[in-house]
C-alpha cells in the first residue's frame, strides 16, 4: 500500500485554505496529524507549522511501500498543493522537519521557514536558500508578514518558546507562540520533556508575548503522547495548569502505531490541573474557526 495524500481530498483541501475568509478578530486553523497546522490570518497570511506529509520516518525515501512503522493515515493534503508563506519548524526530528515535504515546498520560492539551528539545516539542506531561512531563538518575538513585509498590523508575530530536548540528537527544541495582529493568540509547545522548571522556562516567553491584561493563550496544543521522551497526559496537564490557556488541545499522539495513544486520560488530568481550560481534540482536515473567545468547527471536513 503506498502512502500518498488522496488527491481529490487534497486538492479540495487546498481550495478550502486558499478561499478561508477569517474572522477579523481571530484566525482559522486546520489540523493535519501529529503536529502539523495550518493557521490563517484575517489578512489571507498562512503559517504552517511542521508539516510532515509524506512517509519519509518510515522509508526515508527509499521507498513509496508502507512499511510496520508507517503512518496510520495518508497526508491530508500533499505538499504541492500546501500553500503558504511562512513554514515554522519545532525541531528537526524527521516528524516535524520532514526532508520530502520541505524539498518539495523549497521549490516555491515565495515561503519562507523559520526555527531552531538543526531544524534550518534540515530545510537549508531540503533546498531552502539562505535568504528565505530564519534561525529563531527562545524568548525572542520576529514579525513575519506577507511578500517579506514586516509591517506592524499585517502577517504574525512569532515568540519561539523553550522545550526540553527529547533525546541528544537535536538539543535545539522550541515551541512556538503565534500572536495574530488582532490579539488573537496559539501556543504550540512543540516536542518537550518534562522537568521540573518547564511550567516557569516555558511559560515565560509566553506570558511577556501575550497583549497587555490577557492571562494566557487563547489556544495551547500540546504534546501528550509519552513516548519517545515527550510529555504524558498527566505533565501535558500541568503545563497547560501553568500557562492558563482558553482551550487545550493534545497533539503528537495519532500518526504512528509505534507511538500513539489515547487523548482521552488527558481530559481527565486536565479536570485535576487545568479545571479552567476547555478540552478540545481536532479532526484531521476539519477547519476551525477561532474569535472572541469560543472555537468552533466549520463546515464538514475535507
Amino acid at each position: 500500500m503506498q502512502i500518498t495524500a488522496n488527491m481529490i481530498d487534497s486538492k479540495a483541501l487546498a481550495d478550502e485554505i486558499r478561499k478561508a475568509a477569517p474572522p477579523a478578530s481571530g484566525f482559522s486553523l486546520w489540523f493535519l496529524g501529529q503536529n502539523s497546522f495550518v493557521l490563517k490570518g484575517p489578512d489571507g497570511f498562512v503559517l504552517t507549522l511542521d508539516p510532515y506529509l509524506s512517509d519519509w520516518c518510515a522509508t526515508r525515501g527509499k521507498s513509496k511501500e508502507a512499511t510496520s512503522r508507517s503512518r496510520l493515515f495518508p497526508p491530508p493534503i500533499a505538499p504541492e498543493d500546501l500553500e503558504t508563506n511562512l513554514v515554522l519548524l519545532t525541531h528537526s526530528h524527521c516528524d516535524h522537519a520532514d526532508p520530502e515535504t520541505l524539498g518539495i515546498l523549497a521549490k516555491d520560492g515565495r515561503i519562507r521557514v523559520a526555527g531552531p539551528y538543526d531544524a534550518v539545516t534540515v530545510a537549508r539542506n531540503a533546498g531552502f536558500d539562505a535568504g528565505r531561512i530564519t534561525l529563531l531563538h527562545a524568548g525572542e518575538s520576529i514579525r513575519f508578514g506577507k511578500e517579506g513585509s514586516e509591517r506592524t498590523g499585517t502577517g504574525v508575530s512569532v515568540r519561539p518558546t523553550f522545550a526540553l530536548p527529547t533525546d541528544k540528537s537535536d538539543l535545539n527544541h522550541v515551541g512556538f507562540l503565534v500572536s495574530f495582529p488582532n490579539g488573537a493568540t496559539f501556543w504550540d509547545t512543540g516536542d518537550t520533556a518534562w522537568c521540573d522548571g518547564l511550567t516557569e522556562l516555558a511559560t515565560a516567553a509566553v506570558v511577556s508575548g501575550l497583549p497587555a491584561g490577557t492571562i494566557g493563550p487563547d489556544l495551547m496544543a500540546v504534546c501528550i503522547n509519552s513516548g519517545y521522551g515527550n510529555l504524558s497526559h498527566w505533565e501535558a496537564s500541568r503545563l497547560v495548569g501553568a500557562a492558563k490557556p482558553r482551550y487545550a488541545i493534545p497533539m503528537h499522539w495519532d500518526l504512528f502505531p509505534h507511538n500513539s495513544c489515547d487523548p482521552f486520560p488527558f481530559k481527565n488530568s486536565l479536570e485535576k490541573n487545568a479545571p479552567g481550560a476547555v478540552y478540545f481534540p481536532m479532526e484531521k482536515a476539519r477547519r476551525y474557526d477561532y474569535a472572541d473567545g469560543t472555537l468552533k468547527t466549520v463546515g464538514a471536513a475535507s
